[in-house]
């Protein structure tokens, strides 16, 4: 006859097998899904708005038949301040900081020097001068008003 092939002893290997898997084999019910609504969008936060600024203004005009002085005007908050030294002195004490937490104008509060026309520049930079003493950041110029 011819050669055969023997299967019944890898059929009862394979069922052995089979049933030491099935006996061994230890079936957990699943944590399951935790229902989460997460936030939409890309993850970041919102920008909150910017509050607005008011502007500070100084005002500088020529004292007419004395190039060597100027009036000095903080606009909205003094007419006049005297020299240049008290105006620093001014923007100092209305700053908000550590040692000054009644101020109402941060460092970076944006600060316009606005000069009066055939005004001297060494008028122009003392107002600079006095700001940046004071602390202030945000410095910029306004054109020449009158004549």
């Amino acid at each position: 006859p011819g050669i055969h092939l023997n299967f019944t002893a890898m059929i009862d290997v394979i069922f052995q097998l089979l049933i030491y898997f099935v006996v061994t084999a230890s079936f957990t019910i699943d944590e399951g899904a935790l229902t989460a609504r997460l936030p939409e969008g890309t993850g970041l936060a919102p920008a909150l708005p910017k509050l607005p600024q008011r502007p500070i203004t100084i005002r500088l005009s020529p004292v007419a038949g004395a190039p060597a002085q100027c009036h000095i005007e903080l606009v909205g908050l003094i007419r006049q301040v005297g020299d240049f030294g008290e105006l620093a002195a001014h923007l100092a004490r209305i700053q908000f900081s550590g040692r000054n937490p009644d101020g109402a104008f941060k460092p970076d509060n944006p600060l316009i020097i606005e000069p009066g026309d055939k005004l001297a520049w060494q008028h122009v930079v003392n107002g600079l001068n006095a700001a940046i003493k004071a602390g202030y950041s945000n410095i910029s110029f306004a054109r020449a008003f009158g004549s």
